[in-house]
């Protein structure tokens, strides 16, 4: 029993938020993705729709996110919440975006992450735990997101 305890103890050090659920989208290319396949990367999720009026300027800053740390394994998914791929693709197309733009349709997973205010952006450590949720960004919840950002990069 001390040497489960000991092992529970272990993994809540190592994780400090709750396991990132698990699933599989096809994106805008017709690719599909499963965020698991990302264990060992620091991930982004960025939960948007073409209706929201903040969410390109979250897309692009993602996108230049990407460019400046993709290279120290930091990956970004678009997760959109249109009925119709086609605003989706136009959208991230019109945008530059160079990473997946997912295709959430029937919005299960934005209810399992609960993605009821967009853009919301979900940051996911190494070990696949969720560790920060950001809403609409002014400019101190920007750099609260860049100290979460970098934090999760250099563990």
């Amino acid at each position: 029993m001390a040497g489960f305890l000991a092992a529970v103890a272990l993994a809540a050090t190592a994780n400090e938020g709750p396991d990132a659920p698990d699933f599989a989208l096809s994106s805008t290319s017709g690719t599909n993705y499963r965020l698991s396949e990302y264990r060992g990367e620091v991930v982004a999720l960025v939960f948007w729709a073409s209706w929201c009026g903040d969410c390109r300027a979250e897309l692009e800053r993602f996108e230049r996110l990407r460019r400046t740390y993709g290279s120290v394994g930091f990956n970004v998914l678009g997760v959109n919440l249109d009925t119709e791929p086609g605003r989706a693709a136009a959208l991230a197309g019109a945008a530059g975006i160079g990473y997946p733009i997912l295709l959430d349709e029937g919005q299960d997973v934005s209810r399992t992450y609960r993605a009821d205010e967009l853009p919301l952006i979900v940051l996911i450590d190494r070990e696949g735990a969720i560790r920060a949720r950001h809403e609409a960004l002014d400019e101190r919840e920007e750099r609260g997101l860049l100290v979460d950002l970098r934090d999760l990069i250099d563990e």
